[in-house]
């Protein structure tokens, strides 16, 4: 049952338009990075509906909308479930920083985006429990899984992301549920025909946003022939790039 504060706020904000965009949408989504470090501040309310309102405007196939978003804050059972995935995050990280050797070769050299890499994961993982907003996009099934499924719910985390990004916030989405999907479920109560998407992490940026870094145009778009990129595919003045990509292999 809802206290009469929290009927009257519900009130006012549904008669309460959005609030302005601070970004233009082409600028937002070249400068939206994944922000992992967050202000000790909540997000306030007319913005979380602002940003999950942008995540439910999302396309999904047939239209059916079968994303669903569990959003915890700071009530009992967020606390338990940024502590659950805290520490699964913290074992995941443990084991991909041995893994992928970031310790050693560049990740040994202090200022390598290697180890600037490795430092920024692990203070993230490390204060986990102290984020602000955390974030389940979940997907409701109603059919046997299919390869072509997330196509009905990342592209609502998109507009999530872009959505806290123009309000200036910002997020980070990882997969680290998965190593505590059955307790997660349990703490929860998500069904069972539920997939849980991921991870997304939200509050007022610690550091700040800017251009992106990825690879350069002519190496991502091609036109009628694969490998072929076209005339027009390239990039604007400034644009700063990043050599990161899958792994290469000589036999694919």
């Amino acid at each position: 049952m809802m206290c009469a504060e929290s009927s009257d706020s519900a009130h006012d904000l549904g008669a309460t338009a959005l609030p302005p965009d601070t970004v233009g949408l082409l600028a937002g989504m070249v400068t939206t990075r994944a922000i992992r470090r967050y202000r000790a501040e909540p997000i306030a309310p007319d913005a979380l509906r602002a940003i999950l309102f942008a995540a439910t405007r999302a396309p999904s196939g047939s239209n059916r909308q079968p994303f669903r978003f569990l959003v915890l804050t700071d009530g009992p059972k967020a606390r338990a479930a940024k502590k659950l995935i805290g520490d699964g995050a913290r074992r995941a990280w443990g084991a991909k920083r041995e893994t992928d050797r970031y310790n050693t070769g560049s990740g040994a050299v202090e200022d390598s985006p290697k180890a600037r890499m490795a430092r920024t994961m692990q203070q993230f993982v490390d204060e986990f429990e102290r984020v602000p907003v955390l974030i389940l996009p979940c997907l409701v099934r109603y059919r046997e899984p299919t390869p072509s499924e997330g196509a009905s719910v990342y592209p609502a985390c998109q507009n999530l992301l872009l959505a806290a990004r123009a309000l200036g916030y910002g997020g980070a989405f990882t997969g680290w549920n998965a190593v505590v999907d059955t307790e997660l479920r349990e703490l929860l109560g998500i069904p069972a025909n539920t997939s849980i998407a991921g991870t997304i992490t939200l509050g007022k940026p610690a550091g700040r946003h800017g251009p992106v870094r990825r690879r350069p145009m002519s190496e991502l778009v091609y036109e009628e022939r694969w490998g072929e990129s076209p005339d027009w595919a390239v990039d604007p003045p400034g644009t700063a790039f990043t050599s990161a990509g899958p792994p290469q292999r000589s036999d694919l």
